[in-house]
């Protein structure tokens, strides 16, 4: 046996062996029959009812001839992959020993350069089909109740910033941090978490550009039912604070909510209100801050628009970061809004504003860290933006898996705690009597809630 000698010495006492140490093993080659994502017997089940490959192939998402893989089967492999962690095209090796495969009954799993010509060849068509996929898987879940109760649907439009790394990603530019990457747009419903859109662009792209057209698109994926039974709300950052935005609020009979930019005439009508001994101020919700009402103007001159502005004011602490704005202690805050004060008061505008930071962020937190948004794989354009189709079509799943099938303490819970609890979980599969039987370790700690999480599906409608 080979022993490695020392670069260097330490000076420290040297023993033949740990006092203590592990239990001594010898590792060999075994049996096929063990998978190491017995999820799939979960998510499998759930993407046949909602009939992911007929869609995506009704679609002709990759029109192919005889004897090649056409888009329904590309496009779930990517699904998959990701669902199981990976980040990578090749990380469709996770999906591909025998036991796993078994699992995945009659549905094909196309080799990594197929997948990589699937992605390398997208283009803006191709894209839009993909976007279509997920817009009628997301209807198809929703009507099985994952979607968001009877009253306000909320849209959140957000931009994000990613990396790249390489002079050959298509679109990457020098963004505000001074670093080179991509800037995808993503529209998420601020009741469930879903993402209802995604929108690739270059690093570049100011953050509030095309917003108007966004939120048609996002609108769009919205199922008609559900558009029916609910007021829509559009919600945004400062990002949003332009004419286009309200526009679209407008043209789409939508209420909204948008934190106003600090330019000089808002700032100019937050200090008139906070230096006003007659401004009324009023509690904010759930929190110690304070909200009052008063008016800001949108626009050019000769296209003005007059809208309600919430001003909250936030004390400032020994030991925060002061800010230049900062008055008197007071740190404050404009969100201008279209809801009139008959309709909603000062402190619950304000107070489901401020809930952007919620299910949206966690959704796109969830979407860069553990999902396949935290990079662009190859060099098309449109190919990274297949991908992150591909990607928030996962996360709408791990999403729908957590709703419709698991126990209620998992509804919320991020990727690596599912991945961790039900779905990169280790099992043997076998065949006996004419069944393929899933063995699960009996230590398991979910054993129970796997099998009921199955059961739950397999009760679940079946759309052709």
């Amino acid at each position: 046996m080979n022993v490695n000698a020392l670069v260097f010495d330490l000076g420290d006492a040297m023993v033949s062996r740990p006092r203590v140490r592990v239990a001594p093993v010898v590792v060999e080659a075994g049996e096929d029959s063990v998978t190491g994502v017995a999820g799939v017997a979960l998510w499998g089940p759930l993407l046949d009812r909602l009939g992911l490959i007929d869609v995506a192939d009704r679609r002709e998402l990759r029109p192919i001839g005889p004897g090649g893989y056409s888009g329904g089967p590309c496009y779930r492999a990517l699904v998959e992959l990701q669902l199981a962690g990976g980040d990578f095209v090749s990380d469709r090796a996770l999906l591909a020993d025998e036991a796993t495969i078994r699992l995945r009954g009659g549905h094909g799993l196309p080799s990594v350069s197929t997948l990589c010509r699937f992605l390398g060849g997208a283009d803006l068509g191709r894209v839009a089909k993909a976007g279509a996929v997920n817009r009628t898987l997301l209807g198809r879940a929703w009507s099985l109740g994952a979607g968001p109760a009877p009253g306000v649907v909320t849209i959140d439009v957000d931009a994000t910033f990613m990396n790249t790394y390489g002079p050959t990603k298509e679109g990457a530019a020098f963004h505000y941090s001074h670093e080179i990457g991509l800037s995808p747009l993503l529209g998420v419903c601020g009741e469930t978490g879903d993402v209802l859109a995604v929108r690739a662009r270059g690093g570049a792209a100011y953050v509030g550009r095309a917003l108007g057209s966004f939120l048609t698109e996002c609108v769009a994926a919205i199922p008609a039912p559900v558009r029916a039974r609910s007021q829509l709300w559009f919600r945004s950052d400062s990002a949003g604070f332009n004419r286009e935005f309200v526009d679209a609020a407008t043209r789409h009979d939508a209420l909204f909510s948008v934190t106003a930019r600090q330019l000089p005439p808002v700032r100019a009508r937050i200090e008139a209100v906070a230096a006003d001994p007659a401004t009324v101020w009023h509690p904010a919700l759930d929190s110690d801050d304070e909200v009052a009402d008063t008016t800001v103007t949108l626009g050019r001159r000769g296209n003005l628009l007059t809208m309600r502005m919430i001003v909250r004011r936030q004390r400032t602490h020994a030991g925060e970061q002061l800010s230049f704005d900062d008055l008197d202690g007071w740190r404050f805050q404009g969100v201008a809004t279209n809801l009139p004060a008959w309709l909603a008061t000062a402190a619950d505008v304000e107070h489901h504003h401020r809930r952007r930071g919620g299910a949206p962020e966690d959704a796109i937190r969830q979407l860069k860290h553990d999902f396949g948004l935290n990079h662009a794989p190859v060099a098309n354009f449109f190919g990274n933006w297949l991908w992150w189709h591909a990607a928030a079509l996962a996360y709408n799943t791990a999403r729908w898996l957590r709703v419709l099938a698991l126990p209620a303490a998992f509804t919320t819970c991020r990727g690596k705690r599912l991945r961790l609890s039900f779905l990169n979980v280790p099992a043997r599969v076998i065949t006996t009597g004419r069944r393929l039987v899933l063995r699960l370790p009996r230590n398991y700690a979910h054993l129970n809630a796997f099998i009921e999480a199955l059961t739950r599906i397999r009760a679940l409608p079946a759309y052709a």
